[in-house]
């Protein structure tokens, strides 16, 4: 303990302000960033930047122990030679591709870090009364020269990504940067006299300046520029000096009787220590604040003065007039506008009576998220890709940068538009503040405004209202009179109605099952077997097999959107469309067959809500080989003599095409060709198997069909899907389906 007091001095504060900002900033960037790869990169840059002040504070804890220090400034430097590396690392995976260069620095620092055990990378030490320096050797200086190449080299990479960049933000992230990097070459040349002799204390150990000006720009992507920057350090500076300067002198008043005092004396000396430096900073810091920051203290005496006048103003008018005029003034925007919710609907107003409709998804945003948007945020940071398309119309219709939501009891009062300040400048974080404030208190101001308003027409009308309401009762009770005879011709017209949909039900039923194949057809070479059963009526499921003779030409299983009569009438249409063109092109490619009778589809249905998914096979003349083309559908699945089932799927990947009867998208489609060998079974089925539920509304999914089939009995096509039928029954326990269900077993004898 006397040994480590003896030791303490003010040259070690530097370093060690630089190694505690660097290793808070390294563990927010991993802890914030979620352990993405920018994060854990730009963690490592800030690691090996700060590889260096804990061997300066190692210097007076172990003052005369030369050989020891050398020893230890070689260990370090054998991985502080890979800086660069990991900086051009850092800009190739981030920002711009160079691979080349990111190769050869690494082989580089390789071979620099083979020397530095050597007397080619360090000498000597020089000694001062501020610590020790290395003497550098040819190494170390060619180890300089090539730390400050790579800085430079990566300044112009991020000058010349600066000038093709036109988001603000991103532009404003790599300003940080290059300015960051620059005072990092600046305060590394400074340690150059030293390292040659000269006593000029290394201005490396200040590295903490630069890290807090990268960490800001980089983690923060605040709108911040250089002269704020300078602004923020010149209080920090001043601040410490009225910290640093008093402790000091305290200090080396103390410290002949620190190393006589005994533990506990030593604690109670550093604990009284602390307290007193808690009450002066206390004390001082409003006085700092005052001094630097006169635009906060005069945001906060007009948000002060905006809530008095607020507060006793009723007329709504008044209260928007004056909360837009403080907004322009205050924070110099050359406009405002702001638009007003008109009752329950998602149409606002502004104050000349235009209206305009807000985007619903636009509404539950602000709602769930009420906060100030920024356009170039927007712009930049994915957490807005949900909502940015929206977000962005908002900001071209009302060319505006800023949006500012009114939000009051879960709901959007108001939207308040703001376009580039008047100094071309973006808002700061006290102006930011300056605005949630005040927008807190003029929504609630708002809200009492409207209801103030709507007591005083609604008192004003009175009486107007009574004689109108008198007037539609007596006019309500003569229509009542005339609606009860109306009544009884309804019920009766409903009754024919509620006959002639039955019929018309029943009619397009029987349709249907006859366009429907009812049994399985008997061809050679496979054993086919399926079960139909539509949730009401008419179905929006349809399948169909193509054969010639006994030979199998081909099977298709389509799933129409929706349910009920729509649903019914597509497949009445798609059906036979989907089998004159499997017919007619034969010979062709089954994604060409499905291609055309898409088109053919569109012109039919024309512009419906309904589309279908499906899947459609094309058994080949040569034994067992199939081509298979599947239009956004549940994979098929296959299970061969072992019971080993997978889903039939491309090995890149999913091939899956676009659903059917939509003319918005491109519907390509691809063909997928797989075998069957003798004893194989094909597995086809419409998505209610998989979705549907027991009582303890658990889905039945691809785990329980993949499990029945598999555990089916090897016979015939029909016991094969008894199994699998009586399984799935069991499952959901007697509940009514709630989609169609259709399933085709088909087996390779």
């Amino acid at each position: 303990m006397e040994y480590l007091i003896e030791n303490v001095n003010i040259y070690m504060l530097p370093p060690a302000l630089s190694l505690f900002i660097g290793i808070v900033i390294a563990s927010l960037s991993l802890i914030k960033g979620k352990l993405k790869q920018e994060n854990i990169l730009f963690a490592l840059v800030v690691i090996w930047i700060n590889f260096l002040p804990p061997v300066f504070i190692l210097h007076h804890i172990l003052w005369g122990q030369v050989d020891l220090i050398l020893k230890i400034e070689r260990i370090v430097h054998f991985f502080y030679v890979y800086l660069p590396f990991v900086l051009f690392l850092y800009v190739h995976k981030v920002y711009v591709e160079i691979r080349k260069i990111v190769i050869f620095s690494f082989f580089l620092s390789m071979f620099l870090s083979f020397t530095t055990f050597t007397q080619y990378y360090f000498t000597g030490l020089f000694t001062y009364n501020w610590g020790y320096i290395a003497k550098g050797g040819p190494a170390l200086q060619i180890f300089g020269a090539y730390v400050m190449l790579s800085l430079i080299y990566s300044i112009f990479k991020f000058v010349k990504l600066y000038k093709h960049e036109t988001n603000v933000t991103i532009k404003l992230k790599i300003r940080f940067i290059i300015f960051s990097f620059f005072m990092i070459g600046l305060l590394t040349l400074c340690n150059v006299p030293a390292m040659n002799g000269i006593d000029v204390y290394p201005l490396g150990n200040l590295m903490f300046l630069p890290l807090m000006i990268l960490a800001y720009g980089v983690l923060k992507h605040r709108i911040m520029d250089v002269k704020s920057i300078l602004h923020v350090t010149l209080i920090w500076a001043v601040t410490s000096s009225l910290i640093i300067i008093p402790n000091v002198i305290i200090y080396f008043f103390l410290k002949p009787y620190l190393s006589l005092m005994t533990h506990v004396g030593f604690f109670t000396v550093l604990l009284i220590w602390f307290i007193l430096n808690h009450l002066y900073i206390n004390k001082n810091q409003p006085k700092i604040d005052q001094l630097f920051n006169k635009h906060k203290f005069n945001l906060h005496a007009v948000e002060t003065a905006f809530i008095d006048n607020i507060s006793i103003l009723q007329n709504l008018k008044g209260t928007i007039e004056e909360f837009l005029e403080v907004i322009k003034k205050t924070l110099g925007f050359s406009r405002a506008q702001l638009v007003l919710r008109i009752a329950d609907t998602y149409i606002f107003s502004d104050s000349n009576g235009d209206e305009f409709e807000i985007d619903q998804d636009i509404e539950e945003w602000f709602v769930g998220d009420n906060q100030l948007v920024e356009r170039h945020m927007v712009d930049a940071d994915p957490y807005f890709s949900l909502i940015k398309e929206k977000l962005i119309e908002e900001f071209n219709r009302f060319s505006c940068d800023y949006i500012v939501p009114l939000v009051h009891n879960s709901e959007l009062v108001a939207l308040v538009f703001l376009p580039e300040k008047s100094n071309l400048k973006q808002l700061t974080k006290i102006e930011i503040k300056f605005i949630n404030n005040i927008r807190t208190t003029v929504v609630i101001s708002i809200s009492n405004a409207k209801m103030y308003q709507n007591l005083s027409d609604l008192k004003d009308n009175l009486e107007e209202r009574v004689l109108a309401r008198t007037e539609e009762l007596m006019s309500a009770m003569e229509e009542m009179e005339a609606m009860n005879d109306a009544l009884v011709s309804t019920n009766e017209n409903l009754e024919n109605a509620g006959r002639i949909a039955e019929r018309d039900m029943n009619m397009a039923v029987n349709v249907q099952k006859s366009l429907l194949p009812k049994e399985s057809p008997k061809v050679k070479d496979w054993d086919i077997a399926f079960a139909f059963k539509p949730m009401s009526g008419i179905s929006g499921d349809m399948y169909d097999f193509y054969q010639t003779g006994e030979r199998l030409n081909g099977i298709s299983l389509f799933d129409v959107s929706g349910h009920g009569i729509a649903s019914g009438l597509i497949t009445m249409i798609a059906k036979p469309i989907i089998h004159r063109y499997f017919t007619r092109m034969i010979n062709k490619e089954l994604s060409e067959v499905l291609e055309r009778a898409n088109e053919d589809l569109i012109k039919e249905i024309g512009n419906v809500d309904n589309y279908l998914t499906g899947v459609i096979l094309k058994f080949s003349e040569k034994e067992g080989d199939i081509e298979y083309v599947n239009a956004g559908h549940p994979d098929i699945l296959i299970k061969n003599k072992e019971n080993s089932v997978k889903e039939v799927n491309s090995e890149e990947g999913d091939f899956k095409g676009m659903f059917l009867g939509f003319k918005e998208l491109d519907a390509t489609y691809e063909s997928l060709k797989f075998r069957m060998e003798t004893g194989d079974v094909l597995f086809l089925y419409s998505d209610c198997i998989i979705e549907a539920k027991n009582k303890d509304g658990n889905e039945y999914g691809m785990d329980g069909l993949s499990h029945s089939f598999s555990t089916a009995p090897g016979g015939t096509a029909d016991e094969i899907l008894h199994h699998i039928y009586n399984d799935f029954m069991k499952f959901i326990d007697g509940d009514l389906l709630d989609d169609d269900f259709t399933v085709i077993i088909i087996k390779k004898t």
